[in-house]
This record gives structure tokens, sequence and C-alpha cells, in this order.
């Protein structure tokens, strides 16, 4: 639950090039690399589904129509974070590429740091406020 609390802290945090669908699908494909990375160390989980079933998408927690249209709210400011935290995951993953050793269970540690939710923009009140309910996914 504490994991699933600091996610939604540092989505609340979040979100210029691209649009705000399009930051979205990166923060999952990032998320998904990172989940990747960490299940390609066979020695610590059973198998694959195990490993898969330990960690979850930084967004599959979340509503994602909900998220889009909190987000719409103000576009412009959702950009600047969402691409502020999807710059600090891909630094995240380069860390785990080259960080971590799957017989080394500590190693991943020194990654942690790098994505840090005071280091982005943060989203206007009223953006924060319609992200609230966004924070389960029942489907």
């Amino acid at each position: 639950m504490k994991r699933r609390a600091s996610t939604l802290a540092l989505f609340v945090s979040l979100a210029a090039g691209c649009s705000v669908n399009s930051l979205l699908n990166q923060m999952d494909a990032e998320s998904d690399k990172s989940i990747d990375l960490a299940c390609d160390c066979t020695n610590v989980f059973p198998d694959r589904a195990a490993c898969e079933a330990q960690f979850a998408s930084f967004i599959s927690p979340f509503d994602r129509e909900c998220l889009e249209d909190a987000l719409a709210l103000d576009k412009k400011a959702s950009k600047k974070s969402l691409e502020c935290i999807v710059d600090q995951m891909k630094e995240y993953n380069d860390c785990l590429e080259e960080m971590l050793d799957c017989n080394d269970g500590n190693s991943w540690q020194g990654c942690q740091d790098i994505i840090s939710t005071n280091e982005c923009p943060q989203l206007p009140a009223e953006v924060q406020t319609a992200l609230k309910p966004c924070g389960t996914n029942d489907d």
C-alpha cells in the first residue's frame, strides 16, 4: 500500500513537445522496461509471472481516461511535469542497465534516488484535485 501511495504522490507531482497521451505512453513503456530489467533476474523469482505480479506498470493502478481528463485541465503544465518524469524514468533505466547485478540484491539501490518528485514541476492545484479519484483502476 505504501508503494501505491508513493506512486500516486509521484504521479501527482508530475507531468513538452509530446502530447499528454504520448507522454503517458512513454511513462508506461519506461515502467515496463524497469519491470523487464528486474524480471530478467531469474534467480530472484521462481518464474517471470511471479516477478511481473510483484511489480506493476507505473500507470496500471490508475484509470487512464481519468488521468487524461485531469491532465487536460492544464496541458502545458502537465506536459512539463510528465516530460520531467519520463526523463527521470529513462535515466533510472539507464542506471539499472549499468548497475543491476542479479546476484546482489542491493545493486539497484544506487538508482533509487534518480526518481525524485521534488525535481519536477508541480501540477496546478486543479489538476492535482482532478487526479485524486484516478488512483484506482477496478477494470
